[in-house]
């Protein structure tokens, strides 16, 4: 009876964690191939805005060119058990800008990876309306949320 109540506790305690999940990051498919168009949707559940960063001098390559990819994601890539971030940022030229996603609001970044392997995006974002955040030095009090794995072929 004991352990009963210890598990009804503790599922108490997680709930609230797991109910508290305003962001969301959705990519549709679980396989791509390299080069293959991903529309990265960033999700605003909540009841309130976000604010998060773009990069509006990212680029992705296509066939015969190259498109404008504004993204607010730093991709990771799974090596042997551990999460490494892929340098895919332009070199030069690069302007971050803050982006406000208001209550249940949602937008889509398309981009496209040359690599290959399993792949997740990540996140940082802030609660609440902040149009004039300055990305190159962001408040401390930043959230995170992750994507489900997917992977590039």
């Amino acid at each position: 009876m004991t352990r009963l109540v210890l598990a009804f506790l503790a599922l108490l305690l997680i709930l609230p964690a797991v109910a508290v999940a305003q962001v969301t990051i959705t990519v549709p498919a679980q396989r791509y191939k390299a080069q293959e168009k991903i529309p990265a949707r960033v999700e605003n559940n909540g009841n309130s805005a976000v604010t998060f960063c773009v990069e509006v001098g990212q680029t992705s390559s296509q066939e015969g060119g190259i498109e404008s990819t504004p993204s607010p994601f730093w991709v990771q890539r799974n090596s042997n058990g551990k999460w490494g971030t892929l340098m895919i940022g332009p070199d030069v030229g690069s302007l971050k800008t803050a982006t406000v996603l208001e209550a249940r609001e949602s937008k889509e970044f398309p981009f496209r990876l040359n690599g290959s392997g399993r792949m997740r995006l990540r996140l940082n974002y802030w609660r609440g309306s902040i149009p004039n955040l300055d990305c190159k030095a962001p408040p401390k009090d930043l959230k995170l949320v992750t994507s489900a794995v997917f992977t590039i072929d």
